[in-house]
């Protein structure tokens, strides 16, 4: 609740998912914010939900910013531990168990933190795109997580774990024999987003993306020469969007802008930015959880360039005809070369495949809550 970015979003899912199903009989335990910001939170998307206040959401609240803060602190700036444990835990209280027919846990490490397994087939557990000993396992920047037996405990004695992609639920499958069933995203405007994939694809690349390590390697790619040179040569324009915009190195945003991208700075309205492109340049590298952008291009009718980590297999045949995948380690020159072909082939008329993905996921929504 306190950044706006793709996790936030699924999170938005999920509660509008909760509020539809039980009305105003849902309660909120806010982990990362204040009760007074997660009302403001809640207000401006117009959820009805009420935010617990008192003397255990504030411990709760007190202790998740304790583990998380040693965490960022001894995992990723000292590195002398490998993952954060939990040496202090906040037990949700015996009455709020029993007071509920549901409790939605919002990533994996709650459930530890306070002490959900009491709650037993109560708990479903979204178990977000942050996996153990990830940085390990796939060569990324090294982030605060759970350590493996710690999340080999949640996924082999819970039995309502969802994934946030199917190339999780392989990984959780592969290190644990554990499948859990995947939970797809649905984009918030998704309404809004579905209205612009029967228009016409305009000749524009975009990459729109929030302040992260991730996001940065992908905008050093995007600035190489042979990449911004296809798309020149080709007469396409290459839109840079986010956050991101803002916390970039100078030199990066400086060779973008030589190179003939517009860079416009964050987007307020994601519809409008949509409306501008027809396909989004993704090349994201090694990594977990589900791409929040490559789902939004594709609801929207765009097409999509990225990896193999961009957008599972089952998704890419969800939207067929509009994602092109490119190896890794990426060719600067080859993803112009796909971003323009995109382009060119690309077409109207996708808003039935649309729809069919939204009302799918839809349905597996309400499957979970009523599981």
């Amino acid at each position: 609740m306190q950044t706006e970015n793709g996790m936030s979003k699924r999170q938005y899912q999920a509660l509008s998912s909760l509020c539809s199903k039980y009305g105003e009989a849902v309660d909120l335990l806010a982990l990362a914010a204040s009760a007074a910001a997660a009302r403001c939170w809640l207000r401006e998307r117009r959820l009805q939900a009420n935010v617990l206040n008192g003397a255990y959401a504030l411990a709760a609240r007190l202790n998740s910013a304790l583990w998380y803060g040693i965490g960022v602190i001894f995992c990723n700036k000292l590195r002398v531990i490998n993952c954060f444990h939990f040496p202090f835990r906040t037990p949700l209280p015996r009455a709020w168990i029993d007071r509920y027919e549901l409790i939605v846990c919002f990533y994996a490490w709650p459930f530890h933190l306070l002490e959900l397994a009491r709650a037993g087939e109560k708990v479903v557990v979204d178990t977000g795109d942050v996996m153990a000993n990830r940085h390990e396992r796939i060569g990324k920047r090294r982030w605060v997580s759970l350590s493996a037996a710690h999340e080999a405990t949640l996924l082999r004695a819970h039995g309502k774990c969802v994934a946030i992609s199917e190339s999780d639920a392989l990984e959780f499958e592969r290190l644990y024999g554990v499948r859990p069933p995947v939970l797809p995203f649905i984009p918030p405007e998704h309404a809004a987003l579905m209205q612009l994939a029967d228009s016409t694809l305009p000749q524009r690349a975009g990459f729109l993306g929030a302040p992260s390590y991730v996001n940065e390697q992908i905008l050093r790619l995007l600035a190489e020469p042979p990449f911004l040179d296809c798309l020149r040569a080709a007469g396409v324009e290459l839109l840079i969007a986010g956050g991101i915009c803002r916390t970039m190195d100078r030199s990066v945003l400086g060779a973008l802008a030589k190179g003939g991208a517009r860079i416009v700075g964050s987007a307020d309205c994601l519809v409008d930015y949509y409306r501008q492109i027809g396909a989004t340049v993704n090349p994201v590298g090694p990594s977990t959880g589900a791409k929040i952008k490559s789902i939004e291009t594709l609801v929207a009718g765009r097409s999509l360039i990225t990896t193999r980590w961009g957008v599972d297999a089952a998704l890419a045949e969800a939207f067929p005809g509009q994602v092109q995948f490119i190896d890794w380690p990426v060719s600067p020159a080859k993803l112009g070369e796909l971003c323009v072909g995109a382009l060119r082939t690309g077409g109207a008329g996708r808003r039935a495949t649309s729809e069919t993905y939204v009302r799918e996921v839809a349905r597996i929504m309400q499957e979970v809550l009523s599981a």
